[in-house]
């Protein structure tokens, strides 16, 4: 994609730098004034900023084991997406991890927690996982970069096992509270690498698609069919996922926890059974069965990327509501955690858009190697 083509995204510069020029004032007044400025209290410590933290975090994950399909697992086919799909998960893990430090309230204390670490708390376990993880994927974006094939290959195999260990363990942090019958149980650890999956395809498909949009590029033929494969391969998923859900109500029932009355017919019912359930699983089902096309693909992406968010919401918020001796409690974000989240995901847009810039994402380089074009290039599959 030439400079020419890419200056048409300058809209979209200037509107992320705004949102991230505000989500970097609510960090430093966050600094300033410590968590006074969340709507976390002592009944719900946990605030939106773990939800967007989780969101992303698995996001990040999903794209990065998408980038393994071809340099790990060998599938050939898959390799004309694995860089792209390797640098947006370093492009969204990177401000997912600051949202995670701006929710201690205090920078300092990022460091105490590397300095005096916890052995028996899966949530350091985590934090140092993803500590490694983190400097692998930015070796491994550097090896392919520089045509290193040979660490491609052997970076590759660690952060398959990373993007895996460093999810799973993300869900034990939830798992292993047995007060929360919302969270606990080791299906929790399994639904978040599934929840990795579904969203980081959701996140590849829409900034693939989009990217090629505003350039006012065709996308190749060989790039189309791994898309459709995407599509159908996140349809799969998200069967699997209403699976889970069901299996998460009846346990919830037979435990006889709130948590099910809350979700059933209760605070979440229409978000759940609206927004995670239909908008999120079901609609985007019957859209990829057939002719996935980039508008498909897109608007299902969207959609399942609101009922990820949402679902997360649900289940951290949600989780921490019904009290031990019964009591439910009450939580309301405020601007200044949206104003972070927000500033977040306007700093991934901006990191993105630099290494679409700067860097050839498509694996052979996109204007050095012929585009095949197809009789209908609106159509991916």
């Amino acid at each position: 994609m030439t400079a020419k083509q890419l200056t048409k995204g300058l809209p979209v510069v200037i509107l992320a730098s705004i949102v991230l020029a505000i989500g970097i004032y609510s960090m430093g007044n966050t600094i300033v004034q410590g968590q006074v400025v969340f709507g976390s209290t002592d009944q719900v410590p946990w605030n939106i900023l773990i939800v967007a933290y989780v969101f992303l975090a698995l996001a990040a994950s999903g794209m990065c084991l998408v980038s393994t399909f071809g340099h790990a697992l060998g599938f050939k086919r898959f390799e004309i997406i694995s860089k792209r799909s390797l640098y947006l998960a370093i492009s969204v893990l990177l401000p997912a991890l600051l949202v995670l430090a701006m929710d201690l309230g205090r920078l300092d204390r990022v460091f105490y927690f590397i300095t005096s670490p916890n052995l028996q708390a899966p949530m350091w376990w985590m934090g140092a996982t993803y500590g490694i993880y983190v400097v692998v994927l930015l070796f491994e974006f550097f090896s392919v970069q520089t045509g290193n094939e040979k660490a491609v290959k052997v970076a590759s195999y660690i952060t398959l096992c990373g993007a895996v260990a460093a999810t799973s363990i993300l869900g034990g942090i939830f798992a292993v509270v047995i007060q929360r019958p919302l969270w606990f149980g080791g299906a929790t650890s399994v639904y978040f690498v599934l929840s990795a999956l579904i969203t980081g395809i959701a996140t590849l498909l829409i900034a693939t698609v989009l990217t090629y949009k505003v350039a006012k590029d065709e996308v190749n033929l060989q790039l189309q069919e791994v898309l459709s494969y995407l599509g159908k391969a996140m349809a799969i998923l998200l069967a699997v996922a209403l699976g889970f859900h069901a299996w998460r109500l009846i346990t919830l029932f037979y435990v006889g926890s709130e948590n099910f009355t809350m979700i059933l017919n209760g605070t979440y019912s229409v978000a759940f059974w609206g927004v995670v359930i239909a908008l999120g699983l079901v609609i985007p089902i019957f859209m990829l069965m057939k002719n996935r096309t980039p508008g498909k693909l897109v608007l299902a992406g969207l959609l399942v990327l609101v009922g990820m968010f949402v679902d997360k919401y649900i289940m951290v918020i949600g989780g921490q509501l019904v009290q031990p001796y019964g009591e439910v409690a009450i939580y309301t974000s405020t601007f200044t955690e949206w104003a972070i989240i927000a500033g977040g995901i306007a700093a991934a847009v901006l990191i993105y858009m630099f290494g679409v810039k700067k860097f050839s994402l498509d694996a052979y380089g996109h204007e050095d190697t012929k585009v095949i074009r197809s009789a209908n290039p609106s159509k991916i599959g």
